[in-house]
Order: C-alpha cells, then structure tokens, then sequence
C-alpha cells in the first residue's frame, strides 16, 4: 500500500535516524542533527526542498500575515487568498488507478462508494504553514532537549515549554507528539456545529453551541516553572439538540500521560451538578457524531497513545485537503449534501506527510484493530485518519480541512469529515460561516474558566 515512500534517501535518513540508530527511539537529537533545522530542513523539520518533479514547492517561510489585497477583520472567517485559482484536475473512479499511490485508503473507499458524485479536486501546492520567531527559536532548542518517557506516553524536560517538541523525530509516538502539541495559536472561542448529512440531504443535528479552547503550550509567556503540565483545555456548551440543551463538558489533558490520565467533567441539566466523566476519552461513542467515531477520533487523534503499537510507515506525498478556504466561506446548504460533502468545496493539494500506523497493543481494548495517520509534514498536523475493525476490514476514514490562519500565522484544523462504511450518513464538525460567532484561534482565556467550580456556575445561570 505505501510503495512509493520519501524520494528523500538523505534527509529522510536525517528525520528518521531513530529507527536505523543503536539509541533508545525516544532519545533527543545530536547538536549536529539539529543544526540541520533552517538549512535542509525547515525550523520545525520539514524537507525544505521541492520535490523533483515540482509538484510540490520549496518552503520558503509560510503564509506570513495578511495576503496582499485581502482584507481581513479578526472575528471573521478568513478570506480566501485563493479564490481565482482553478483546479489542475480531478481524480475520480475514471482515473483513480493512475492517481492511486498518493491518495488515501479512505479516499480510495469513498470514490469507489459513490463513483458518481465524490470525487477529488487537485488545485497548485502552496506551503502555507508559517510560525512566530520565538516557537521557531523554542523548537531548535527542544530538538536537543526535550525526550519522551521510557513507556513513550509522556513528556520529559518541559521545564521549558513551547515549540514543536520533536523537530526531528526518532519514532511514531514523536510525530504523534508534534500533531499534539503543534502550533495552532493560544487559544480558541466561538461557535460550532455537530450534524450527520443523509443521502437524501436531511441534516439531524447531535450536537452544537460554544465552545471555549486553551493550549497554554502554544502561550509565549507561560511560566514552564509553575506550569501544571495541561497543554490543553476545552469547554464545550450545548445548545442543540433540545434534549442536550446546556449540558456542559469539561476536558484537560496534561503533557506527561503516563502518570497523569485525561481529567474530565459534564454538567448535566437534569441532574444539575457536576461529575467526573472518566469516559470521555478513547473508543467511547460521541454522542456529537450518533456514536460515528470515537472522543479519540477527534482532531483526526487526541488524548493517549497507550493502547496502540505506533510505527512510522514512511513519508509520502498525497493528496489531502489544503488551504480549504471555501469549505468555511460557503453557506452549510452548499457544503453538506447528500452522501458525502460537496467535493466542488473542497481543495485537494500534493503535501508531504508522515504516514504513521498504530495497531491495537496485546492486552489493550479498543474498537479500531488498526489505524493509518497522515501528518502534514510542515505544520505536523493531522489531516486525515483511516481505520480498521478487528478483522482487518477498512471500516471508517475521517478528514479534516485546513487552511492558513494568517494573522497568527498558522495552518489549522477547521471542518472535519467522519464516514463509516457500513452506514449510509456521515457527520461533521463544521465550522460555517452562517454563524453568530465564528471560531477564532487568537483568544487567550483564563485558566480560572476551565474549572469545574465554573462549569457549575455556567450550568446554574
């Protein structure tokens, strides 16, 4: 399935030295392998060269600020820098064979479910992923420093904080790392949708409201001394359904797992207190998707790495959704059609990615056998998942789409995409723009807010 892996040979070797190398996986890196980072590579460890044929560009810093000629109000979706650009070509089940070592096991399955209707819009590769000085001056000193735990479930030597943490990662469970903790801005607040789309285009609404977002890891000025190790924070507040109105939930998730598991709260209205939720985390059914994915499936993957085997696979170049500045600009009757979203509001660009497997540790429970992660080489972003029951048959995939917020800058998650294919809907976390408050990623919110003395507060108003 991964034939064709990183034309690369040198730097590849650079990158991934852990796995050829005598040292533990989960070492840090030589002083000499990091002075790679700015050179070859990009500040945060990405190949910083093109690939041959030129499909793929040179990094040449990012998306750095507001583009010429587009004007951007904060607290409004971001315009699209992009929007006279046409696309190259399309692959669909026509072509899908000539196409098909750079397009993902889910995106293969979808097109081969409806080789009517879903296809993929190829558009020009633009490197969009940028970062602020001090995150690049924080990731070349964690290359040196920063080392994951002997089980490989945590963090060590985060008395500085910041940074990509594994620039030039030595295992899977680094790359996986890098997607938790990436750059992605302090913080975000505003409004959200939560629906499963039918064939015939009726949208049930599970799940919806506000939702409140803290990554101290991404604050510039967060005392790593006195930091509690949360690197992130969520709140989430329920409007829709009616039968889930103001139910409230509560989630911290702190850097170093293998002592200190996922903390989780819910306000229920019915019971109107405050409990613990030790469930929310792993293959426990969201009820935001009609139990379609997982709390784990979220973000295409948060929370631990313990019940899986991780492995790197390689890097390759795919297809996967990319500076999809139209997928929030249009109204959500456009996106969200029948079967599957509106392919004509979706952009597909050829990007490097590390493509990492996790398969179901001895012991361990999960409703996923086996899983296939695709991670944006130069934001370290997850942009897709593809995933296997027990017995070995592809059962679900999920995508997300991610665009440039260039006022940070940063490339981010944004609407995301979960099918399964014994089901004839599939749900959605979208971000749309016929929205009161649109989600914005520059807010910095107290940490007095994500307690659960505030949940109770909020849930009693």
């Amino acid at each position: 399935m991964l034939k064709h892996l990183s034309r690369y040979p040198v730097i590849l070797a650079v990158l991934v030295l852990g796995l050829a190398l005598s040292a533990p996986a989960f070492a840090k890196v030589s002083a000499d392998k990091a002075a790679h980072l700015g050179k070859d590579l990009t500040p945060v460890g990405a190949e910083m060269a093109g690939n041959a044929d030129g499909t793929i560009p040179k990094w040449t810093g990012g998306m750095q600020g507001i583009p010429e000629g587009i004007k951007f109000v904060p607290g409004t979706i971001h315009p699209d820098p992009y929007a006279d650009e046409k696309p190259l070509y399309k692959i669909d089940a026509k072509n899908l064979d000539q196409y098909a070592d750079k397009v993902t096991e889910g995106f293969k399955g979808l097109i081969k479910r409806y080789p009517d209707s879903f296809y993929v819009q190829v558009y020009k590769t633009h490197r969009t992923a940028a970062f602020p000085d001090w995150w690049i001056e924080r990731t070349k000193r964690n290359a040196t420093l920063i080392e994951l735990t002997e089980d490989k479930l945590g963090v060590l030597n985060h008395e500085v904080a910041g940074g990509t943490p594994f620039p030039i990662p030595t295992c899977a469970e680094e790359v996986m790392y890098n997607h938790l903790l990436r750059w992605r801005g302090p913080g975000r607040e505003g409004d959200y949708l939560r629906a499963n789309v039918f064939p015939n285009g009726k949208r049930t609404r599970n799940g919806g409201g506000y939702a409140w977002e803290k990554t101290p890891w991404n604050l510039p000025d967060l005392d790593a001394k006195t930091w509690d190790g949360i690197y992130y924070l969520l709140i989430t507040k329920q409007e829709v359904p009616p039968r889930r109105k103001g139910e409230l939930l509560l989630v911290k998730d702190p850097l170093n797992q293998s002592e200190h598991p996922r903390m989780a709260w819910q306000y229920l209205p019915g019971q109107r207190r405050v409990r613990r939720a030790p469930t929310v985390a792993y293959d426990t059914p969201n009820p935001g998707s009609s139990g379609l994915s997982t709390y784990d499936d979220a973000f295409i993957f948060n929370g631990a790495l313990d019940r899986f085997n991780w492995k790197i696979l390689g890097k390759k170049e795919m297809y996967i959704p990319y500076n999809c500045f139209m997928t929030d600009l249009v109204h959500e009757d456009e996106l969200l059609i029948g079967k599957h979203p509106n392919p004509k509001c979706l952009r597909f660009e050829l990007h490097r990615v590390w493509v990492i497997e996790a398969t179901l540790r001895e012991g361990k429970r999960h409703v996923y056998g086996r899983r296939l992660f695709y991670i944006d080489e130069d934001s370290w972003t997850a942009v897709s998942q593809d995933m296997w029951d027990r017995r070995g048959t592809l059962w679900r995939t999920r995508f997300c789409s991610i665009k440039s917020r260039y006022n940070l800058p940063a490339v981010v998650q944004m609407t995301d995409f979960m099918f399964d294919f014994t089901r004839p809907d599939y749900a959605t976390t979208a971000a749309v723009n016929d929205t009161k408050h649109p989600l914005r990623s520059d807010i910095v919110i107290p940490d007095n807010v994500f307690t659960p003395e505030w949940l109770r507060r909020m849930g009693r108003r």
